[in-house]
């Protein structure tokens, strides 16, 4: 099997079962694929958030009120 014609056609003799089976493991395969890409969103935007110029210390210092 090397098409997609040929694929659809093997999955059309599939019995219920196994073609639940195969639409459960694409699902899953298709939320692997697109985690990484909304990580990459979510970085993209915050990438530059941070201060350029502020150590660790002085953001956790930041965050703790104690400047």
């Amino acid at each position: 099997m090397s098409t997609l014609a040929e694929i659809e056609a093997a999955i059309e003799k599939l019995p219920e079962p196994q073609v639940n089976q195969l639409v459960r493991w694409l699902e899953a395969r298709g939320r692997a694929h697109s985690l990484p890409t909304l990580v990459d969103d979510w970085l993209s935007v915050a990438r530059g958030a941070a201060l350029a110029e502020a150590t660790t210390d002085e953001l956790l210092q930041t965050t703790r009120g104690e400047v």
